[in-house]
């Protein structure tokens, strides 16, 4: 009894995964590609950021009542912050922001739901790319026209630039390695951020149902290919890396709340 009260409460309380059958291996893979290198443990995923993932449980309709389940939940994960050694400790209000965007991601990619809802506004629509390697500022501006349109390079300083432009699809900014604080960022971007990365963020500015398909595609592939020239990785806006302009389509329509 005492076991389904607490995780009742949990799930509950959220943010928490819902699914109306079990993934398999489906949930893991996903999971590894918001961070390459967790761990599994005691029936939760450990993740770098200092964020959990427990689960999967069952969803009997017992536990769905005590939980405030909608019907049709199969299976159910819940989010929570850990507590880290000094060394790695994070603020706890990081942490559940993290949980949040895991959980959203997950259920996006798995055709979830999540619950109880976002308790923070939807993210604009934008892809980040993370690289050991530099890329000339006006190099990255002729890669990127394709896509975002007649861009050119904007207050250059010695960490950083941006590009735009009047009509541009899409912003982009560049921080230097010096710039990167990996505590900031996802774990997606790997174990080399510890040392720094390269990092560029192409962001519309505009939650992703407000953004057009096409304007939607221009980003992802704009991300890959200059994730592409740079050695780099892609990674969305709920912080899962991405190989394939669909991946992005995908995890930028609304994820399903209870």
């Amino acid at each position: 009894m005492a076991f389904f009260d607490r995780t009742g409460r949990k799930l509950a309380a959220g943010p928490t995964l819902l699914l109306s059958a079990d993934p398999g291996p489906e949930l893991l893979a996903a999971a590894r590609l918001y961070d390459p290198g967790l761990r599994q443990w005691h029936g939760r995923l450990v993740f770098g950021n200092g964020v959990l993932l427990f689960g999967p449980f069952e969803v009997t309709p017992k536990l769905a009542g005590q939980a405030g389940l909608p019907p049709g939940t199969a299976v159910a994960w819940y989010a929570a912050a850990a507590v880290q050694d000094h060394r790695g400790r994070r603020p706890h209000d990081a942490k559940v922001a993290d949980g949040e965007l895991l959980v959203t991601g997950l259920a996006a990619r798995l055709g979830g739901h999540v619950f109880p809802g976002q308790a923070r506004p939807p993210r604009a629509l934008l892809a980040s790319v993370y690289s050991e390697q530099a890329v000339p500022a006006e190099e990255v501006a002729g890669l990127l026209r394709p896509y975002a349109g007649e861009v050119a390079v904007e207050d250059a300083k010695e960490d950083s630039y941006a590009i735009s432009g009047p009509h541009a699809v899409f912003y982009t900014a560049y921080w230097s390695p010096r710039q990167y604080v990996a505590d900031l960022e996802p774990p997606a971007a790997g174990q080399g951020g510890r040392q720094g990365l390269h990092h560029w963020d192409l962001n519309t500015g505009m939650r992703p149902r407000n953004v057009r398909h096409d304007a939607q595609l221009k980003l992802a592939q704009a991300a890959l290919a200059l994730a592409g020239r740079a050695g780099g990785v892609a990674v969305d806006m709920f912080g899962f890396r991405f190989a394939d302009p669909q991946e992005l389509l995908a995890a930028a329509e609304p994820a399903h709340e209870q």
